[in-house]
């Protein structure tokens, strides 16, 4: 029942729990703020917001009364006007102020010559210029001068930080950073420090961020009112032109964004506060690590063809008459194609479509997919079928269990979905080989040992003593000696999820699961065990867009729809819509073309994926490179065309609940680069196939006529929320008995270790973060090698030292990181970035999760 109140000698409405200032803004009534923000718990710190309410003594601020039936409320008298002025004005007594009231009448940039604590300079030489809320409140108050003496505190511009700066002597003491850091991000770096006059913003001993557990989310500085905090990258920019939606490539959560552009350049991107998934918040990828990409000094201009050994600058023309004769030498199984999982629908769908259709293959491939192992198929079609809670329902969770899945690293915002259900007493279970930041903040972690999962879980299910269940009658003490795990704490583990049952719960699996060998016996026992208890479950992907590309048949063995092509009906319908015959049988993988390039199988490659500079790529008779930034395997390419990065096109992305997700075209693209899909449309007409894609909302219409699950992703109805595609469910399979004797052994004598990597995602197609954004290396160390303290004693190993790692396939030099408490004795941990090549692993860069190897000790 909505509440009757007045304001303003306005009659209005409001639902019951708001705020005299939400019922006012809900009206469209402006009542002046500072340190308030929706998404902020009212603090009524800045008492800008004060207001008259009859029977109600004093000035209370409007951010912290409730609305009641029949209140009286005056926003805009001049009791209240010259209180604001006065509370205003010894604010900006220590805030250089007179840029705020130049006399000079600039417009909307206040860019005059004033003076600025007594000395003459002006307000363009501050970064909020245009965006500073001061300045909107000073000409709401129509402040002219300041009645008291001016007080500069002269404290040093703090640059240390790697992605922005800190001017305290522009800083108000409204709080919103501190509040954000606490109360949204639940990190606490910031703090108020000191006391008085001399209070500022800071961090525990005036410490580096970089020394501190800060995330560089940049949530602070997309809060700050002033210019006191300012991202180092676009600080001088000044106000955006135009302000784009659009959604974060990084990771499969699909964040949506602001792309902020002037000048055709992305100025910064910032998160969408109405955003289904993230609510505004975004990861250091999103925040800092986009405009470095788009704008690389390394960004490929113009299509590149080899000439005497040397790859000159072409024509569109030239350059796609070179491609097109060339691979019509080719057409059959002697044609690849590896695709990327960051790349668009519409891309992807036309490079299998290409690949199939015109080059007659099936050779069509990802180059960073699920591991290739017998149950590879039935893998990835867990992902046709996501029926999973919404990532922002996860915050609402009673009890979460997280398996196998780093998320602080790997999907941040997905782990702050956790912390924000942690914060209301939700309960947290971690099932981990590694101590991740996750598991350190869960109330129970379960150490099992390396690929054990399954078997663990499996304890779990019988100590439920569900009816009839596979798992009755297990032995506590084989799953115990078989896991590592204690007795008790498998029990204890049972106790916290069967006190659950029935209330919100949520099971999430990463590539801790998905990556070993047992990763099929680990996902049905998940999956049973959440049909017992009540829980959704959450497969956690990686790349953007990883989802989506096997939705729409990036596998030499499925079509779009996850449908086989050893299907007759399958094969019919495509045939059909495509007017070409198809082949019955699958083409090569990704792992299978490598070999086929070593074996002389495969004479071209095209190569529109993430692909290490694979020596073998030198045999191609005819290697095609399609990428946004200069890359090692350029090295050996005939022909390389230019792409665009996601701010340059139109198109759409799945994430992992299934979203389809618009991408807006936000600037133009760089000098020649065009997008993918047009650029596979453009070389498939100038092999005469009578292709017609005027548009990228042409290909996803096509999408949407032949996969049912993406039939309502049309563009013109594809809003902020997007589309969640869902096919036709399938019966759950039951969960065989498995025995408890198969589990994978990685270790030997020859190599006596166990390394678990991570394939992180600090990339988006050849452009690696850590090398083109300034400043990621610091924040995500890689390549380094973490050891079990025991182990790095055994051998030698001190912290920080050079050590050798070998296995069966290579070695690597990396410096020693000891572990304490996050590694089991007998494991190492490295995180590798899918564009590092590393001879550690047969193909340069890992595909599953563990591998066997030795570390040895460097003597120089």
């Amino acid at each position: 029942m909505s509440i009757s109140l007045t304001i303003n000698g306005q009659q209005v409405k409001a639902e019951p729990g708001m705020t005299v200032l939400e019922a006012a803004q809900a009206q469209g009534i402006y009542v002046p703020t500072l340190c308030y923000l929706p998404q902020l718990r009212p603090a009524g710190a800045c008492r800008m917001c004060v207001v008259q309410i009859e029977q109600l003594r004093g000035y209370p601020t409007a951010c912290t009364v409730p609305v009641s039936e029949g209140l009286v409320v005056q926003t805009e008298t001049e009791t209240l006007q010259n209180l604001r002025r006065e509370i205003l004005s010894l604010i900006l007594a220590e805030h250089p102020y007179t840029c705020l009231v130049c006399k000079v009448d600039c417009g909307l940039f206040h860019c005059g010559t004033i003076r600025k604590a007594a000395v003459t300079t002006g307000c363009q030489y501050c970064p909020a210029n245009g965006q500073c809320e001061l300045q909107k409140l000073v000409d709401y108050l129509e402040i002219t001068d300041l009645p008291y003496p001016i007080t500069y505190r002269g404290l040093p511009v703090e640059h240390e930080d790697p992605f922005f700066d800190r001017d305290y002597n522009l800083c108000i003491l409204c709080g919103r950073c501190v509040r954000v850091c606490q109360e949204v991000r639940h990190t606490g770096t910031l703090a108020f420090v000191n006391r008085g006059e001399h209070t500022i913003v800071g961090t525990a001993f005036g410490r580096s961020h970089l020394d501190t557990n800060c995330e560089f989310c940049g949530s602070c500085v997309d809060v700050c009112p002033t210019g006191a905090l300012a991202d180092k990258r676009g600080k001088w920019e000044g106000t955006p032109a135009a302000t784009i939606p659009s959604v974060c490539p990084y990771c499969a959560v699909g964040c949506e964004v602001d792309v902020q552009v002037k000048n055709n350049k992305v100025m910064r991107t910032v998160g969408r506060a109405d955003g289904p998934t993230s609510g505004g918040q975004l990861c250091t990828r999103g925040r800092f690590g986009v405009v470095e990409v788009v704008h690389s000094p390394t960004r490929l201009k113009t299509p590149l063809l080899r000439r005497n050994n040397r790859l000159v600058e072409v024509s569109w023309d030239e350059a796609l008459a070179v491609v097109a004769e060339r691979l019509s030498s080719y057409q059959g199984d002697s044609f690849a194609a590896v695709a990327s999982a960051v790349a668009t629908n519409e891309e992807n769908y036309l490079l299998q479509k290409f690949t199939r259709t015109v080059m007659g293959s099936h050779n069509i491939a990802l180059a960073a997919g699920f591991p290739e192992r017998s149950d590879m198929l039935e893998l990835i079609k867990t992902l046709r079928d996501i029926d999973a809670p919404a990532i922002h329902e996860v915050r609402e969770a009673d009890c979460i269990l997280v398996i196998g899945a780093n998320l602080f690293d790997s999907h941040p915002i997905l782990d702050l979905q956790i912390r924000h259900a942690l914060s209301r007493g939700a309960a947290l279970l971690a099932i981990d080989t590694r101590q991740t930041k996750l598991a350190q903040e869960a109330g129970l972690w379960l150490q099992p040992n390396i690929a054990t999962d399954h078997v663990l879980l499996a304890g779990i299910m019988s100590q439920l003593n569900v009816e009839r269940s596979t798992f009755n009658g297990l032995d506590p003490a084989q799953v115990s000696s078989i896991t590592g795990v204690a007795p008790e704490v498998i029990t204890q583990a049972a106790h916290l999820l069967a006190k659950h049952r029935g209330s919100r719960m949520v099971f999430i699996y990463g590539s801790g699961v998905t990556h070993h060998p047992t990763a099929m016996e680990s996902i049905k026992t998940i999956r049973h065990l959440a049909s017992v208890l009540g829980a959704g479950v959450m497969g956690v992907p990686g790349e953007g867009n990883f989802v989506g590309a096997y939705d729409l048949g990036l596998h030499p063995a499925l079509l779009p729809g996850y449908r086989p092509v050893s299907d007759a009906n399958a094969r019919a319908t495509f045939e059909t819509a495509w007017g070409t015959k198809l082949s019955a049988q699958p083409g090569l993988t990704y792992e299978g073309m490598v070999e086929g390039i070593r074996q002389g199988q495969l004479k071209a490659l095209w190569l529109a994926g993430e692909m290490p500079p694979l020596p073998e790529l030198a045999n191609l008779e005819f290697l095609l490179v399609q990428d946004i930034v200069e890359t090692e395997a350029m090295q050996y390419a005939h022909v390389v065309l230019p792409a665009t990065t996601f701010a340059e096109q139109d198109g759409t992305l799945t994430n992992m609940e299934g979203r389809v997700q618009r991408l807006h075209q936000a600037i133009s693209p760089l000098r020649l680069a065009r997008p993918g899909w047009m650029i596979v449309r453009d070389v498939a007409e100038r092999m005469d196939t009578a292709w017609s894609y005027p548009a990228a909302a042409a290909v996803i219409a096509e999408i949407a006529a032949l996969v049912p699950a993406y039939a309502g992703a049309a563009y013109e109805t594809l809003d902020l929320t997007g589309y969640i595609r869902r096919f036709e469910p399938v019966p759950p399979t039951e969960v065989a008995p498995f025995s408890l004797n198969g589990i994978p052994r990685f270790a030997s004598d020859a190599f006596p270790l166990t390394l678990l990597t991570e394939r992180n995602l600090l990339y988006y197609h050849g452009a690696g973060l850590t090398e083109q954004v300034a400043g990621m290396n610091l924040v995500k160390q890689e390549e380094i090698l973490h050891l079990n303290p025991l182990d790095a004693e055994r051998l030698g190993l001190a912290e920080g030292c050079l050590a050798k790692v070998v296995s069966p396939y290579g070695s690597a030099e990396c410096l020693v990181r000891r572990a304490n408490g996050l590694l089991p004795e007998g494991a190492a941990f490295i995180s590798f970035n899918r564009l590092s090549a590393s001879s550690l692993f047969p193909h340069l860069t890992p595909s599953a999760k563990a591998y066997a190897v030795r570390v040895e000790r460097i003597d120089r």
